[in-house]
């Protein structure tokens, strides 16, 4: 399948990192939004170059109402910069925020990786922002020790910092390009189980590469799950200083250290060693872990275990159906009806519609197939290409089970519900190119 640059196992990165001076932010105190902490209960490897101080931005938050403290909704991020001026201001605010005594303790601290909170994908972008905060944290704070993020690493009860990148409009208009980056960033103390830092900020979308890693890329298909939406909760407007992380997210901690474990070596090109690290991930993992599935059908497709991979593929098919809601990612020729030709693709998606057709049959459910494009051309003509491709994979579902066909509709929504919405129409904005199958009432 078409993949990214490839990466480093996470930990390393950031390690390799920290080797390099210019890593970390040598740039005085700037104006930031931050959240002021309350005493509470107690990627790829890439050389980063900081491009010297950022203007300093008036903040924009408002004041926190009087008699209480400032709450993850009061922050409102400032103007945007380029990327690494961006994650330097929001890194030197959040860690800003860390009380006296958390930080002269010596303490370990990993970075989960950093995630699009659209699509739950780790990217250049993400992977670029945890080496950079990692080597922040290295460079602030004597007593802290920059771990990689493992089942081994996680029984210290470390700091834990978690992030996303995600493209915004600030209009909130549809069918329009995303206008900056928002980054949210959030430091969780794994012995209290509490946030400890909160910070937002925005960059530039110019400066933000938003190409998936290659795990990310190769997967057939993806969903939040309830591990992704714990991670988003706990790092958005959900939680505040001094509460809780979300309780979904750190029960599932090990199981995500595991699968992080699990992408590292599909990342560095070692599939037999990611296919034992799937399966120990699938033991402590949900049943219907989406990125278990993704690993395990991935792995037994490249060793080359065809019947393996289609039994990964039928659970994954029967997690989306269970959500209601699957995207797979069938890439057509430019502005045809016909896929891609590249590599093993066309057999690999006759496995994928083989599996859907079987398993959509067996649970006698409605399927709405939904076409989608990326933002590159007219609304109009995109719209009626994406019906139109809809309409050929709904055909090849009915071929394989007739009795399908009484209980599909097709429909094409263009570039409305657009994922990451920049038109490149490469490997950054591929999940726009996708096609849905969402399970609706039968009439």
């Amino acid at each position: 399948m078409q993949t990214p640059s490839s990466r480093r196992r996470p930990g390393l990165a950031v390690m390799a990192c920290l080797a390099v001076a210019a890593c970390a932010s040598s740039s005085p105190p700037q104006a930031t939004t931050t959240l002021v902490a309350t005493p509470s209960d107690a990627p790829a490897a890439v050389t980063l170059a900081v491009t010297g101080p950022a203007t300093p931005v008036r903040s924009a938050t408002p004041p926190a109402p009087a008699g209480r403290p400032a709450l993850a909704s009061d922050l409102v991020p400032p103007a945007p910069l380029r990327f690494e001026d961006a994650v330097g201001r929001a890194g030197d605010g959040l860690l800003g925020q860390v009380a006296t005594q958390l930080a002269a303790a010596h303490r370990p601290v990993i970075i989960d990786p950093l995630i699009d909170a659209n699509t739950g994908a780790q990217t250049v972008g993400t992977a670029r922002m945890g080496a950079q905060l990692g080597a922040m944290v290295h460079a602030r704070y004597a007593n802290w020790t920059v771990e990689p993020f493992t089942r081994r690493s996680l029984e210290d009860a470390p700091l834990l910092l978690i992030g996303t990148l995600t493209p915004v409009n600030v209009e909130r208009a549809i069918d329009t390009p995303p206008d900056a980056f928002r980054i949210w960033l959030t430091l969780i103390d794994l012995r209290t189980g509490r946030v400890v830092a909160k910070q937002i900020d925005r960059a530039t979308v110019d400066s933000v590469n938003p190409e998936p890693l290659k795990y990310y890329s190769d997967s057939p298909t993806w969903h939040k799950d309830r591990t992704v939406l714990g991670y988003i909760n706990s790092c958005q407007v959900k939680t505040n200083v001094g509460d809780p992380a979300d309780p979904d997210y750190l029960s599932r901690l090990p199981a995500e250290a595991a699968v992080n474990e699990a992408n590292a070596a599909y990342t560095d090109g070692k599939v037999e060693e990611a296919h034992k690290l799937y399966e120990q991930a699938r033991l402590l993992a949900d049943e219907g872990d989406l990125r278990v599935l993704n690993g395990l059908y991935l792995t037994n497709w490249q060793l080359g275990h065809r019947d393996a991979a289609r039994k990964a593929f039928d659970k994954l098919v029967d997690s989306g159906l269970e959500q209601k809601r699957l995207p797979l990612k069938l890439l057509f020729q430019p502005g045809k009806t016909a896929f891609n030709q590249v590599g093993d693709l066309p057999e690999q998606y006759r496995v994928w519609l083989s599996s859907l057709a079987q398993e959509g049959a067996q649970s006698n459910v409605c399927i709405k197939v939904v076409g989608h494009t990326s933002r590159t051309g007219s609304a109009r003509l995109n719209e009626a290409l994406s019906r139109q491709r809809a309409d050929v994979v709904m055909r090849l579902l009915a071929q394989d089970k007739r009795v399908l066909m009484g209980r599909m509709t097709a429909t094409g929504v263009g570039s409305k519900e657009a994922l990451i919405g920049l038109g490149t129409d490469d490997l950054r904005d591929a999940l726009d190119r996708r096609v849905e199958f969402r399970v609706i009432d039968c009439i």
